[in-house]
């Protein structure tokens, strides 16, 4: 295998040292020079000057850093030549790591360098505009708007990460094969409410590479695409807190991963987005398609058919992959307005169907109109100025089209009707079923990017050669296929929802891998990957002084919110109205509850058992065992079992641990220990849930003992933080001193801060500890918070534990705590040990 050439890195260091110099050089100029400046200029030149150290500073370190990322490269294609889906370490680990992991870094240095060129200009050139009362100062702030623009882009996609965390698609199977299922699991924190679900969208893209050099510009063509809803009941625990359930099933003829040809790539890609509340979510990943020798082999033909065609011009158009034929399922959100009209169908395409494109077109229009009143006002040569008009009319017309424009489709009593235009006018055009050569859905090609960006448009063929598009500015494919297959159907036409791109000159119709049929793909490491990392390790030294106290000044004040478990178990519900009672369940509630359906009597008796209605609990109990796999996680039951786990009455923590087990399908035996304990050994994807739900048996009365030893040595020896994490979640159900103790050794020694974390939240607030059982740790949270070599965050933790636990606000001061302990801590426990079993601290 070769090795990369040193050759690069030594060019881009010699490139780099002159603006590294100059930098320094006219930094120190300014430096020994500031007495002769202005205060503003001697910003906006220290600024310039770091822009030129930080730029070189970094491209110096990017080549360094990339030369030995080649070395590691090749030493994994050296050993593994045969295996491309083990050259990359996240593949490798079975897992592929989120595309937008240091999105928010590279937002950070597009932020710093566009204002470190800005912001001079603003300080030198706006003071003077601004006292001659120049309307150009006006053009000056639009200018430096993009800077600010970037800079609240990077800190939505910091809070994002923040928000999310590091996520990452662990993979059932390593490599991923055409014709066999890609499934798996989104691990991430998700501690929000998804009120439609999380959008799932996986694609075969090509990624084509146009012109060369300054003039090269990056594209996608999606060849195949399949999406799916997941619910939010779906989505289960997982080591950063959630797991979304990913399968997909692939057809057989697809194309596999290729990074052969820089020019012209195959990727296969998962998009995971979902609209919560705040900064939404939004994620990408790309997986290993390869073929093995047992993955099934495709037909020739249908490898031929795929993206095969030439317009009449000499323009290429790709075709999307041969699984897009047939019957399209109509999309769960449309834009499309479908109804009967003169004894038809009509499909109604309304304004602001892609409203991101419209602003974009806005904003665009309002800068040339100000470069516009700008050369007006300077009294430039004629014909430049007449140039940005005319651009800027035609912005403006763009504007207008996307924004304002509407279709109207109708096909009925033998003809196809159409309209088009502005603000709802157009003439309409009339076409014969007989006339109509195919119906075919036409897509744009997307810019390179996480985003789709891509819109679609309708365009009829017709017999005599013609072509009319029928609709344009559709954001979706699939709604754009599935009106294809609608006005087909309805035209007695032959089904076929392919969709075509239209490519410019020079590109092939066909991607590599089918241009060379019969021949082995062999698949090298994108260097596009290698360029986003090296980016990312040149963000360290461009970015971390400059923002290191934006970090300070927007993160050091948020307040730490209680450590609860619905931080990690479950997202929050749908805001469900929490019912009032009249009074306590009565003899005709009672023959009224037990006619319900089991969801309603779960839920009603769980609601009422919470609201401490005693006879409402006891027949929840008699009950539980008979709604196991008949109850499912509605929006009202997530947000009961939220209450129920922090009742002021054990016994409705208790009640807690009953739903979930019967959520889950769990009855409370040993059978389902014996299933449980199995499951764990043999299934790391459920071993966390698995542990957790062992923890609730034990706390039923189930195999007390053998749980126990289960559970705990998971706690303590498992390799994997998350499972040691609702092991120790599990813990906290078994209700005994013991347990505590071992949960405080999961608390001071476990290596991973988050599972110290729920030890800790474990020992002070949750689970179905008595108070007068938690009263007994306080000695060691006092002396543990006592010791110089306990870390900051430890100690905040034990006076925040101490302080749930007596119910005393006292300074976070070990000496403080230790002489109330000393004074009044057997009468708290006197106090404790006068309550009922089951009173403990609680929200209701």
């Amino acid at each position: 295998m070769t090795q990369p050439s040193k050759a690069g890195p030594v060019i881009l260091t010699l490139f780099a040292l002159p603006f590294l110099g100059g930098g320094l050089l006219f930094l120190y100029a300014q430096v020994v020079s500031r007495q002769n400046f202005k205060t503003t200029d001697l910003v906006a030149g220290a600024a310039m000057a770091s822009f030129f150290v930080l730029m070189g500073g970094g491209l110096i370190f990017a080549s360094s850093k990339g030369y030995g990322l080649l070395k590691k490269l090749a030493a994994l294609q050296e050993a593994n030549p045969l295996s491309p889906w083990l050259w990359r370490a996240d593949w490798a680990s079975r897992r592929a790591e989120s595309q937008n992991k240091k999105s928010y870094i590279t937002a950070w240095i597009a932020a710093a360098f566009c204002n470190l060129i800005t912001l001079p200009v603003l300080f030198g050139a706006l003071p003077k505009l601004l006292q001659a009362s120049d309307p150009r100062a006006l053009i000056l702030l639009g200018f430096n708007s993009f800077g600010v623009i970037l800079f609240v882009y990077a800190l939505r996609a910091t809070i994002r990460h923040e928000r999310f965390g590091n996520t990452y698609f662990e993979f059932d199977s390593l490599p991923f094969s055409p014709g066999e299922r890609v499934s798996g699991r989104i691990h991430l924190r998700f501690e929000t409410q998804a009120a439609h679900g999380i959008d799932l969208r996986l694609s075969c893209v090509r990624r084509v590479v146009i012109g060369s050099g300054k003039n090269s510009t990056t594209n996608k063509i999606v060849l195949w695409q399949a999406d799916k809803n997941i619910p939010s009941g779906a989505v289960g625990p997982g080591p950063l807190g959630r797991a979304i359930p990913v399968d997909f099933t692939l057809p057989a003829e697809n194309l596999v991963t290729d990074h052969n040809n820089l020019n012209d790539q195959i990727l296969w890609l998962l998009h995971a987005q979902a609209d919560v509340p705040g900064v939404d979510y939004s994620d990408d990943f790309e997986l290993p398609i390869f073929r093995t020798a047992a993955s099934p082999q495709p037909t020739g033909e249908s490898q031929s058919d795929a993206g095969t065609a030439v317009t009449g011009f000499g323009f290429a158009i790709a075709r999307s992959s041969y699984a897009d034929e047939g019957a399209v399922p109509q999309p769960v959100r449309m834009k499309v307005v479908v109804s009967m009209h003169d004894g038809g169908i009509e499909f109604y395409f309304p304004a602001f169907r892609t409203p991101g494109r419209a602003l974009v077109l806005l904003l665009v229009s309002v800068i040339f109109s100000g470069a516009v009143y700008a050369l007006v006002s300077s009294r430039v040569p004629f014909l430049f100025t007449i140039f940005f008009v005319l651009s800027d009319l035609f912005v403006i017309c763009g504007f207008f089209h996307v924004a304002f424009g509407s279709a109207r489709i109708g096909v009925g009593n033998g003809e196809i009707l159409s309209r088009r235009g502005v603000l709802g006018t157009g003439t309409t055009r009339r076409t014969p079923f007989s006339e109509v050569a195919s119906i075919i859905p036409v897509g744009s090609m997307q810019q390179a990017g996480s985003a789709d960006n891509s819109v679609y448009a309708i365009r009829m063929l017709t017999k005599g050669g013609k072509k009319f598009t029928l609709a344009d500015e559709i954001s979706s494919r699939e709604e754009a296929r599935w009106v294809v297959s609608q006005i087909e159907t309805l035209a007695g036409l032959k089904l076929d929802t392919h969709v075509e791109v239209d490519l410019p000159l020079g590109v092939p119709a066909q991607p590599v891998q089918m241009r060379s049929a019969g021949q082995t793909v062999r698949v090298q490491a994108s260097a596009s990957s290698l360029a986003s990392f090296v980016s990312f390790a040149i963000s360290g030294a461009m970015v971390l002084a400059l923002f290191a106290w934006h970090g300070k000044w927007i993160f050091a004040g948020v307040p730490r919110v209680r450590r609860t478990s619905a931080a990690v178990a479950a997202p929050h519900a749908n805001p469900v109205a929490r019912r009032v009672f009249s009074g306590p369940l009565t003899d005709a509630d009672v023959e009224r509850v037990l006619a319900l359906p089991a969801q309603a009597q779960a839920e009603e008796l769980l609601e009422r058992a919470i609201g401490h209605d005693m006879r409402a609990l006891e027949l929840f109990n008699q009950q539980v065992d008979g709604w196991t796999s008949k109850v499912h996680l509605s929006d009202r039951m997530r947000q009961l079992e939220q209450r129920s786990q922090y009742s002021k009455d054990l016994r409705v923590r208790l009640a807690h641990a009953d739903i979930s087990l019967a959520l889950d399908g769990w009855q409370k035996n040993e059978t389902a220990a014996d299933l449980l304990i199995e499951r764990a050994r043999t299934d790391s994807h459920y071993r966390s849930a698995a542990v957790y739900f062992l923890g609730m048996l034990a706390g039923r009365g189930v195999d007390y003992d053998r749980i126990h030893k289960v559970v705990l040595d998971y706690a303590r020896n498992d390799k994997d933080p998350g499972v040691r994490q609702w092991a120790v979640e599990g813990l906290r159900f078994l209700g005994k001193d013991e347990v505590l103790d071992e949960l405080y050794v999961a608390f001071t020694e476990d290596p991973s801060m988050n599972v110290r974390d729920r030890a800790g939240c474990n020992i002070s607030d949750c689970g179905i500890f008595t108070r007068k059982q938690r009263m007994r740790m306080v000695p060691k949270l006092v002396n543990l918070a006592a010791q110089q070599s306990t870390s900051p965050q430890m100690r905040n933790w034990c006076f925040m534990a101490l302080q749930e636990i007596t119910d005393e606000n006292l300074p976070t001061d070990a000496g403080a705590w230790s002489r109330w302990y000393a004074e009044h801590g057997a009468e708290k426990m006197t106090e404790f040990e006068r309550l009922e079993w089951w009173q403990v601290r609680g929200d209701e």
